[in-house]
């Protein structure tokens, strides 16, 4: 059994052009159609007519916060946003990226998406385990209820029965296939550095060949960048070309850091950043 997904795209379609015929907002972040049914892609609709454009299926699975520090600030956005994505535009909120007054949640309560380039089921395995958006303006169906819940954290059962040299193997192995063509970066709502620190010649910090030890210092460096801001969406595991695992390094980071903080990335817009936020009862464990 999954979503209903046409009645989801209706009700976006709606949504979007009153938005728009309104001027409530100047854009709408959706999805529109690719080159087949599997594929559609990042929609941008900036005229009530552009929304008959609009798509909504199984596969819109790319995280559209990424999208959103790319206007300047103060446009006036409404963004459609299942519940990772939901997550990560709190998170760039609370990093003061952008304004809650100008962005507008269309809430998109989901399950049964599908992997593009597998057409599995995508699970709590590669993502957050949630359905609902954590925060909405609008919301685009049924709050989905019934459904199995499953800790995003299960995954993690088999790396964490390893020892720390099987660890470094593991991930040795997997970074170096890496080809460095930073599809991760790409698909990542959170990573917005301009430039990023792999891409500066002044101090240079890292080669940008696709060699074991460069591979090695720009994903390491990558994750600790998002320690307690991943929101754990899974679009930089689906985006990888050779298909690395980066999922588990995220959630095994995130996992730690909830333990420590009692926070986990973007589900409140009352939080701040757990790695900018000093707490007198914070846990001392990162230091030992």
């Amino acid at each position: 059994m999954t979503s209903s997904f046409k009645s989801i795209e209706e009700n976006l379609k709606a949504e979007a052009g009153k938005l728009l015929e309104s001027g409530r907002v100047e854009i709408v972040l959706a999805y529109g159609r690719g080159y087949d049914e599997n594929h559609p892609m990042p929609f941008v609709a900036k005229h009530p007519s552009d929304v008959a454009n609009m798509v909504f299926n199984e596969y819109c699975i790319h995280n559209l916060a990424r999208y959103l520090v790319r206007y300047p600030r103060g446009t006036k956005i409404a963004v459609a946003v299942k519940a990772a994505d939901c997550r990560a535009v709190i998170q760039l909120i609370q990093e003061e990226k952008i304004k809650r007054d100008d962005v507008v949640f269309l809430g998109i309560p989901v399950y049964g998406m599908k992997n593009p380039k597998t057409g599995e089921i995508i699970d709590s395995k590669t993502t957050c385990g949630m359905y609902n958006p954590v925060l909405y303006d609008v919301l685009l169906g049924e709050e989905v209820h019934g459904q199995k819940i499953v800790s995003p954290y299960d995954v993690l059962a088999d790396y964490e029965a390893m020892d720390k040299e099987a660890r470094w193997a593991f991930w040795k192995k997997e970074f170096d296939r890496c080809i460095r063509c930073y599809a991760c970066r790409k698909a990542c709502p959170m990573c917005y550095c301009d430039p990023c620190f792999i891409d500066q010649s002044k101090p240079r910090w890292g080669d940008k060949s696709p060699q074991s030890h460069g591979n090695l210092m720009y994903h390491l460096t990558r994750f600790h960048h998002l320690a307690g801001r991943c929101i754990d969406c899974g679009e930089c595991s689906r985006a990888c070309p050779v298909d690395i695992p980066l999922y588990l390094f995220h959630k095994k980071v995130a996992k730690e850091c909830e333990e420590m903080f009692g926070q986990a990335a973007g589900m409140s817009i009352d939080d701040k950043p757990a790695l900018v936020n000093f707490r007198v009862d914070d846990s001392d464990k990162i230091l030992e």
